[in-house]
């Protein structure tokens, strides 16, 4: 019989993220706001965390350039930060691009955005003291960062399905990079009623990644009904699965950025 699901309180913080040999494809203007932001940040003691493309390339190992530098904040330290960074030079964008002001600003410097954000659009999830509590950390340019658990990526990321826009890539990324090291009993009971979003997801990475997906725990398998899925060769069958969707690399670094999946 399997295992039941470990309790909420036996869960272990978020391993270290991989490595960022990535770091160097920032572009350096990018860097210059990141830093200056983050300096900025600090002298008013807002705390804050590496979110979007820099979470994502932490936990990844893939470096997607996205325009702009996001950064998750408490709610309650919005303000302060919000003044800490204007001081600093940064200029509000709203005047250039309306924004919805209730869960994000948006500063701009040197033409680089740097977004800091408190909460969801759809307020369905807020910024708490356990994303500080199982942050992850990543030395960039000798810099040591904070990082927004993997856990927490793969929540906000499950609920970004719009017309032009779905982050569902993003997820299966982190899943396949991570899916031996995630605290599941604790992504489980932070997904609350949305549990069936989370649920989705495991569906098609169990079907897309059989191998990868051989490491879920037990407990979870029997929980959402994920069949083991059985190939005398499960990277072969990933394979030819994922080029059901991309004939380009589609999980990264696992294959050469600059080769295609179809020879």
């Amino acid at each position: 019989m399997p295992p039941a699901a470990p309790s909420f309180s036996d869960v272990q913080n978020t391993p270290p993220p991989a490595p960022a040999p990535w770091a160097a494809l920032i572009p350096e203007e990018q860097w210059r706001v990141l830093t200056a932001g983050a300096e900025a940040l600090d002298e008013a003691g807002a705390r804050f965390l590496l979110a979007g493309a820099l979470a994502l390339a932490t936990y990844t190992g893939h470096w997607r350039n996205t325009k702009d530098m996001d950064v998750i904040v408490h709610a309650t330290d919005r303000e302060r930060a919000i003044a800490a960074l204007q001081r600093a030079g940064f200029e509000d964008y709203y005047p250039q691009q309306a924004y919805d002001r209730s869960w994000i600003f948006r500063g701009i410097k040197e033409g680089v955005l740097f977004d800091v954000i408190w909460a969801l659009p759809n307020h369905r999830v807020g910024i708490d003291e356990a994303w500080f509590e199982r942050a992850g950390v990543v030395t960039l340019h000798g810099r040591e960062y904070r990082v927004a658990p993997a856990e927490e990526l793969v929540r906000v990321k499950l609920y970004v399905m719009q017309r032009e826009r779905c982050d569902w890539v993003d997820v299966l990324n982190v899943l396949a990079a991570s899916v031996e090291h995630l605290s599941w009993p604790w992504l489980v009971e932070r997904m609350g009623r949305d549990l069936p979003l989370l649920h989705a997801a495991l569906a098609i990475f169990n079907w897309m990644c059989p191998g990868r997906a051989h490491a879920l725990p037990p407990w979870l398998r029997k929980q959402f009904a994920l069949a083991r899925v059985e190939a005398d060769d499960l990277a072969a069958t990933e394979e030819r699965r994922v080029r059901l969707f991309d004939s380009r690399p589609w999980f990264a670094p696992h294959q050469p950025l600059n080769e295609p999946l179809e020879r």
